[in-house]
């Protein structure tokens, strides 16, 4: 039954974080574009069409030469771009971020339902299907989180001429925790792409090899010198200490007025990795498989517990779902969503709440 149950958990969990990672990037990737359309050339050229609004004497004397001079666009190529091509791509980055919101909350529904009856079943949190249960679930997390995106960073600054303020895109980029290391490898830089491919990926995923080994393994000898082994890799692993710097390059961002960050899917999936993966290795060394009198001293869980536990497992799944169907509802008013761009991309509100209406 726990091998039909994990089997299914796996075919389950393995279509939703493929679903998950591919609706994530796709929405960074319509984000991305966003960005590059608010560039320099198209704002000043809006901005320009303003001035001469505003100064039609000064505005028809000037706007031709800077235009030449700055290698502008017209103004219907910078309007189309602007108030055309960004709200359809809004609409996508909306779209595909509900559908990797409503797959995220089915895969932590799931692998929470799958933790819970394992150990309902088991009545314990040491076991060896306990153990192996958080152990395929954090791993999903670890693809998810070095797989998705992780954050987006871009520097909008702000530049005053007469009455208007003229916001551009300077620069932006798409982080993802695969994606630095293997940009770190295509640009030369080996040794640091070695050692964060080491320490970050190598290493978790060896840790969670060898304690799915243990779950499967009836030597207790063997598994007490793997949970040594565990133990002292433990200490080497970077994963958590990536997440830490993230972080705080994050919030680092955030108090800077012209450079702002979103962080994304990826970054939380990595964050529930490190969890799991410290609250697996801390199970292990008080389980029955490296420790054999512990199956002889009993530590059943009571029924109050497990009750506790199923109780709490279900209302974290309707709480998640009320919140997402909050945030991201499936059937979005009959508007749309566009947004006053670029001040909700310089003020990082690049998904507003369905509430936020047209804008014509």
């Amino acid at each position: 039954m726990l091998v039909l149950l994990a089997l299914l958990y796996l075919g389950g969990a393995t279509l939703a974080a493929w679903n998950v990672i591919g609706h994530t990037t796709a929405s960074t990737q319509a984000i991305d574009q966003i960005l590059k359309l608010h560039n320099l050339q198209n704002e000043a050229s809006q901005s320009l069409d303003r001035f001469t609004k505003t100064h039609p004497l000064l505005g028809t004397l000037f706007s031709g030469p800077v235009k030449g001079a700055l290698d502008l666009p017209s103004s219907e190529d910078s309007a189309q771009a602007l108030h055309s091509e960004v709200p359809h791509l809004l609409r996508k980055v909306r779209l595909e971020a509900t559908e990797a919101a409503w797959w995220s909350w089915g895969l932590l529904s799931f692998s929470l339902l799958y933790a819970v009856a394992v150990i309902a079943g088991e009545r314990s949190f040491t076991t060896r299907a306990v153990l192996f249960a958080l152990t395929a679930i954090s791993l999903v997390c670890f693809v998810i989180g070095v797989l998705a995106p992780a954050m987006i960073i871009w520097t909008a600054p702000s530049i005053p001429i007469d009455a208007d303020n003229l916001k551009f895109v300077l620069q932006h980029e798409v982080r993802g925790i695969g994606a630095v290391i293997r940009e770190l490898f295509t640009s030369g830089h080996w040794v640091i792409g070695g050692f964060l491919f080491l320490f970050s990926i190598l290493t978790p995923l060896t840790k969670a090899a060898l304690t799915i080994f243990v779950t499967a393994s009836r030597s207790h000898a063997l598994n007490q010198k793997i949970g040594e082994v565990l133990h002292a890799i433990g200490k080497w692993s970077m994963a958590d200490v990536f997440v830490a710097g993230v972080l705080l390059a994050l919030f680092a961002l955030k108090s800077q007025e012209a450079t702002k960050s979103i962080p994304c899917l990826g970054l939380y999936y990595f964050i529930g990795y490190c969890l799991l993966s410290m609250t697996t290795a801390e199970l292990l060394t008080h389980s029955e498989a490296t420790d054999p009198t512990r199956k002889e001293t009993g530590g059943r869980l009571s029924r109050r517990i497990i009750g506790g536990v199923v109780a709490g497992g279900l209302c974290f799944v309707a709480g998640a779902g009320l919140y997402t169907e909050a945030e991201y509802p499936w059937a979005p008013q009959k508007d749309g969503l566009i947004t006053n761009l670029p001040q909700e991309v310089n003020d990082a509100h690049l998904t507003p709440p369905q509430s936020q209406q047209l804008q014509k």
